[in-house]
Formats: C-alpha cells, sequence, structure tokens
C-alpha cells in the first residue's frame, strides 16, 4: 500500500514557521559575519585563525574531528573519565547514575536489564552513542545498559536535553554518548581479575602497540555472577515492611564477554583510517513471578558491531576537516520461556536486528563561524521468529535519513558563542504481511514521516571561569515497531501512533575558580533550571486477558533544578556533592491521571562524596539518597526511598593495582520496578598488573 503523508495542513504550516524562524535566524548570523569581513584587513583575519588554532591546540589528547568540543559547545553536560570506574566490578549504569539529573533503572543486580533516563525522560528518549554508532533500536525499548561493557570504555559523555550537532539521531531526552579506548603511542598492557559477592568473577586483558604510523588495540573482558543476592519475598502481598520468608534470588544469573578490536593507519598528521569490531555476548537468567524455584526462564543476547572510519582534515583551500564512517551491526537476542514461568504462555523467540548506516561529518571555520554539516542514513531490518508456534510475527523495516546544519558563531573574542542548529529527519517503515500471535491475517502496512527540529544555544563567559547558558530546541521520539505493529504477543499495533513531540528548554551558570597559595584550591559550581512539555505522549492500555495497545492519550510537563558542587584542596582532598529536583505531572485529558505524577521518576536525588589521596592511595565514602518515585500512573503504588552508603579504596605498588569497595553497607534493599529486588550489600576485589 503506498506510504502515508505525515504532515497535515497543520503540520506543513507549523515546519515552514519553523523553517522561516532559523533562516532569519542564520541570516542574522550571517549579517555580521559580512561586515565583520568587510571591516577587517587579510592580516587581522589571519591574526584571528592563528589565534583559533592555538585554542585547537588545548583540546585534549585523543580529540578528533566530530567529537564534540564541549568548551564552546552550550549543552550542560556530565564527563566520566576511566579513572573514575577503572578496576572497579561494577556497571555503566552504576557509573552514570551518580550524575545530576540522571536515573537508572534496574531489574536485579549486576548485569540484570537496566535503562537510563535524564532529566525525567523514558528511556526511549534517550539516544545512546557507542563510538558514533546508534544502539536504539527501531523496533523500541531503551537501549539495556548491561549490553555495554565498561572493560574498553574510556570516557562517557551525558548531554542532558538539548543534543549537540554532533549526533545527526538526537531524541527529546538526550545524549549518553561513549567513547571506547583510542590507541596511543608506545606499548602498553595489562591484565586484571576480579572476585565479589553473589560469587561474581571477573577478568580483562588490554594490549595497545602503536610503534609508527600504525597501531592496533585488543581488548577483552569477560564476567559472570550467579547473583544469589538474599531478599525478603512477600509473595506479591502486601505485607509489613520485613514480613515474607528470606529467601534467595533464583535463576538469575549472567554471563557475559566482550572482546573489542582496532587496527588504524595514520598516512599523515591529516589523513586517518581505522577499522574497529566489537563482539558481546550474553548468557542470562531471568527469574520467574515470586522467586518460584523451577524457573528456568532465559534471555540470550549476541551482537556485533563493524565500523569503518576515515578521518581527513584540512581539506581544501577552506581547510575542511571530515569524519567518514560506514557501520554494520547485527543483533541476535533468543527469549526462551518454553514452560511459561514469566510471560502469557509458553514462549521461544529470536528477534534478529541487522542495520548498515553511513555517516559525513564535514566542518569549516570561517571568520568568526565554525559551520559544521552532519549526515546519516541508515537501514535497519527487524526479524522475528517463533519456535514454538507456527505463526510468525511480521518482519519489520526502517530507512532513516538525517541530516544538522550546526553553526557555533564566536563574538567578542570568544566570550560569546551562539549555536543555531536545524536538524532534519526522514523516516520510512514498512512491515511485511504475516500472521499474528492471535491468528488474525496482518497486511503489509507503510508510513514515512518528516520531522523539521529547531534548537538555539547560547553561551556567555560573564567574568573568567563564570559561564552562563540557555538552550531551547523541539525533538521527536517516533513510535518503534514494538508500538506500532506488535510482536510479542502481549501488545497489538496501532500504525495509526504520532511520535510524541517536545520542547527542551534550560539556561543555569557554571563557575570553575582557581586559587592559588591557598588550602582551598578549586572551587567548581553548576546550577540548572530545566523544563520538557511533551505532547502526543504514548502509553500502553491493557485489557482484561493482559493484552496491550498503545495510544496517544497524554501530555506531560517536568521541570525542575540539577546542582553541582566540587572543592578541591590541600593536595589530597576532594568534596562532591549532587542534587537534582524534578516535579513531573500528567497533563492528559483522562481525569484519573491528570495532575498526576509521572511514574518510574523520583522527585529528588542526592550525592555526597569525599575522596582522599594519600601518594599513589585514594579513599572515598559516598551517600546516596532518591526519594519520591510512584510505579504507577494512578499513584498508588509508592516505591521506598532509596539511601545508600559505599566505600572504596585504590592502592598502588610498582605495577599492581588493587581496587576494594563495599556498597550498600547498611543493606537496605529496594525495588526500581514493582516486583524485581536490587541487591542489598556487596563487597568486591580486583588486582591489576600493567606492563
Amino acid at each position: 500500500m503506498p506510504a502515508e503523508n505525515s504532515h497535515s495542513e497543520g503540520d506543513q504550516g507549523r515546519m515552514q514557521r519553523q523553517c522561516c524562524i532559523l533562516m532569519m535566524l542564520f541570516i542574522g548570523l550571517l549579517v555580521p559575519k559580512m561586515s565583520i569581513a568587510g571591516e577587517s584587513s587579510n592580516a587581522s583575519r589571519e591574526m584571528r585563525m592563528d589565534e583559533l588554532v592555538v585554542t585547537g591546540n588545548k583540546m585534549p589528547q585523543d580529540f578528533r574531528t566530530g567529537d564534540v568540543d564541549k568548551k564552546s559547545s552550550p549543552a550542560f553536560y556530565s564527563l566520566i573519565e576511566r579513572d573514575q570506574f577503572q578496576g572497579k566490578i561494577t556497571s555503566l549504569g552504576d557509573i552514570v547514575e551518580k550524575q545530576s539529573g540522571v536515573e537508572v533503572r534496574k531489574h536485579g543486580g549486576l548485569g540484570s536489564f537496566s535503562t537510563v533516563s535524564l532529566r525525567g525522560s523514558d528511556s526511549d528518549q534517550v539516544m545512546i552513542y557507542l563510538d558514533g554508532v546508534l544502539l536504539n533500536k527501531a523496533s523500541g525499548g531503551g537501549v539495556n545498559l548491561s549490553d555495554i561493557s565498561l572493560g574498553d570504555v574510556e570516557s562517557i559523555e551525558v548531554y542532558r536535553g538539548v543534543t549537540p550537532g554532533q549526533f545527526a539521531k538526537a531524541s527529546m531526552g538526550g545524549v549518553v554518548n561513549i567513547k571506547t579506548r583510542r590507541g596511543e603511542k608506545g606499548f602498553k598492557g595489562n591484565v586484571s581479575l576480579g572476585y565479589g559477592s553473589f560469587d561474581t568473577k571477573k577478568g580483562s586483558v588490554f594490549i595497545n602497540h602503536k610503534p609508527g604510523k600504525w597501531d592496533y588495540l585488543v581488548s577483552f573482558d569477560a564476567m559472570d555472577t550467579a547473583n544469589d543476592f538474599e531478599f525478603v519475598n512477600d509473595q506479591g502481598k502486601e505485607l509489613k515492611p520485613g514480613q515474607g520468608a528470606v529467601e534467595d534470588r533464583n535463576n538469575a544469573a549472567v554471563n557475559r564477554h566482550n572482546l573489542l578490536t582496532k587496527a588504524g593507519y595514520d598516512f599523515s598528521r591529516d589523513l586517518r583510517i581505522e577499522l574497529n569490531n566489537q563482539w558481546f555476548y550474553k548468557d542470562q537468567e531471568l527469574p520467574g513471578p515470586h522467586n518460584s524455584e523451577k524457573a528456568d526462564t532465559t534471555y540470550d543476547t549476541r551482537r556485533n558491531i563493524t565500523t569503518l572510519r576515515l578521518i581527513a582534515d584540512d581539506m581544501g583551500h577552506l581547510g575542511i576537516n571530515s569524519h567518514f564512517k560506514i557501520n554494520h551491526t547485527r543483533k541476535e537476542e533468543v527469549y526462551d520461556d518454553s514452560e511459561g514461568f514469566v510471560g502469557l504462555g509458553r514462549q521461544k523467540k529470536k528477534y534478529t536486528t541487522k542495520s548498515s548506516s553511513g555517516s559525513l561529518y564535514l566542518e569549516c571555520m570561517m571568520a568568526n563561524h565554525l559551520l559544521s554539516l552532519n549526515t546519516r542514513y541508515q537501514q535497519e531490518h527487524y526479524e522475528t521468529e517463533s519456535r514454538i508456534q507456527k505463526q510468525n510475527p511480521m518482519d519489520s523495516s526502517r530507512d532513516l535519513f538525517a541530516a544538522v546544519l550546526q553553526d557555533n558563531w564566536f563574538l567578542f573574542t570568544d566570550e560569546l558563542i551562539v549555536t543555531p542548529v536545524l536538524r532534519y529527519t526522514r523516516i520510512q517503515d514498512d512491515l511485511e504481511s504475516g500472521t499474528s500471535m492471535f491468528g488474525e491475517h496482518l497486511q503489509a502496512r507503510s508510513r514515512h514521516r518528516n520531522y523539521l527540529q529547531p534548537q538555539v544555544g547560547i553561551k556567555y563567559a560573564l567574568l573568567e571561569g563564570v559561564n552562563l547558558k540557555v538552550n531551547w530546541g523541539e525533538y521527536v521520539r517516533e513510535p518503534s515497531f514494538y508500538e506500532l505493529f506488535g510482536d510479542r504477543g502481549l501488545l497489538r499495533g496501532n500504525p495509526d501512533l504520532k511520535a510524541e513531540e517536545g520542547v527542551n528548554f534550560d539556561c543555569g551558570a557554571s563557575i570553575d575558580y582557581r586559587m592559588e597559595k591557598s588550602p582551598l584550591q578549586k572551587i567548581s559550581f553548576e546550577a540548572a533550571y530545566f523544563f520538557r512539555d511533551v505532547d502526543e505522549m504514548i502509553i500502553r492500555t491493557y485489557d482484561a486477558r493482559g493484552v496491550g495497545k498503545s495510544k496517544n492519550l497524554a501530555r506531560g510537563r517536568i521541570d525542575g533544578l540539577e546542582t553541582n558542587l566540587s572543592l578541591s584542596g590541600f593536595d589530597c582532598l576532594r568534596l562532591l556533592g549532587r542534587a537534582t529536583w524534578k516535579d513531573t505531572e500528567n497533563r492528559g485529558n483522562d481525569p484519573l491521571l491528570k495532575g498526576n505524577q509521572l511514574p518510574g521518576r523520583y522527585t529528588t536525588s542526592y550525592l555526597g562524596r569525599i575522596e582522599l589521596s594519600i601518594g599513589k592511595n585514594r579513599f572515598y565514602a559516598e551517600k546516596t539518597l532518591q526519594k519520591g518515585m510512584y510505579y504507577d500512573s494512578v499513584n498508588l503504588l509508592k516505591a521506598d526511598d532509596q539511601e545508600e552508603i559505599n566505600l572504596g579504596f585504590t592502592g598502588s605498588y610498582k605495577d599492581l593495582t588493587l581496587t576494594v569497595e563495599a556498597k550498600n553497607i547498611r543493606d537496605n534493599q529496594y525495588q526500581d520496578f514493582n516486583g524485581y529486588p536490587l541487591p542489598g550489600r556487596s563487597y568486591s576485589a580486583n588486582i591489576k598488573y600493567s606492563f
């Protein structure tokens, strides 16, 4: 059937207005640039370029074309570097959730399903990138953070709210950008072994060699855990706190392996080619309802990501920098509930996602402007196979094209930076004919949508070390295959779903002040106010059989305040404080839900941490507190407040490094999802030998 046109007359009018606004904004930026060029001599322009080159030399050593220049970006972000998690037996979710504005919800212990929320967003509204490869699948659901190993991660960037133009695909929640380790000069390597509570075992090997123009890198790690922690099982009944049998968690073991290989060649300082491959697999057991001892449900994942990239800088008389990348990803997931312990009825299904993409990033410095263009084309095919029922759901495919035009406009000797962005996205969804799990004939469908998303950011250096930031942008989250077409027996498709549309706004200030000849050496402080309005929110309604359907039924409003404070002094002491306050409101028309707090979001989050360094030895103690979450939309099921205290130590002697941690030392237990307990107290130790 022919593709549907996504735009009504009202939508077309809105897009035309957006185009006019952005055109006027870019023209307004261009006019001052032309006048400056007309009034300046060639010599003065050369001096300006020399200043910019000096600034560029201050970039991090591993900075490459296509990376976000965080010094000039107006976005509010967190940067987590490797030394903050190296040697720890932990997960990506445990690391990022300690940043302001970030929440991570987990189904259980280490390696269990976990997703991230930024400033109260849904996990579907957060884009996760791994070395520039988008991990969010068109099939739906937030990215499972436990499928990303920390063993080969170099750094993690969390952009809350507006999305820099270096990311072609954006959504209203923000972006988590994960960078794996990059080659360094010389020969380096390490081997580590670790053990922790619940029979957790972990090992890793890393080798890096760059003798000249050639370089290669190999990183392998493996983790195995029984996850047999004790918890109080209330059998799903509303008992008083502490009532119920104390049991070991059954059928929750996880076995995971990850291998990253990289090879590159530097033709010159400005030309590099690189081939990367990451292979990952995880065998995971899924606990049944009420911790049944007979449950043997499993969910296994296999993923391979291959990427070829070419970086060519300073091309032509304009000095254009470029980053070209092609990628192929294959992911297989097998859900085996053959005895029907977890879902409705017996199920054994295989889900295969194949994705190929190509992207080109170009940037050019012109007078006081850094103009960049980022384009991306991606084709994704999703196949499902039922190994018990004769009927198989339909296969789906999605073609995505995105183009982002971004201009960084530097004024008043870089004191004022204005960054307008225009993002265009076209999505084509196709569904093949087939037979549903209910025996119904399903007709082939096709639909396409076009989205235009403008945004603008301003960064102003009020004083040395004091910056003001303001950001505004429009964002879209298109429905997933799971919501549009249904495929797993528990959700019927709704191909008439509209995309969620939202507006992000934030403003705030950051202070970074260093003091010489003083016991208090550095003060860093950041505060930001934010709000998000979301129209056509997608929610699910369920019938008496427990079969659901996605509908556009709600509007939502989220606003809040996030703060960060860091104090360093005496060459050995550091104090950290982070706090986030959120107010979430359902503004839909349902009288039972209107005015309620949106479910699955804490209203307040706090973190306090003290770090002490003595030579090569480091100690830390931290306390976290999260309050005010409901499990349900009606706000009848209130989650317990989460309060934890963690301790840790890292010590080095010659080539050996020992890391010891004690988490949740008060042994408090909570549930991010109702009915899915989290572990209590745990201990771990890891030793690393470097060569």
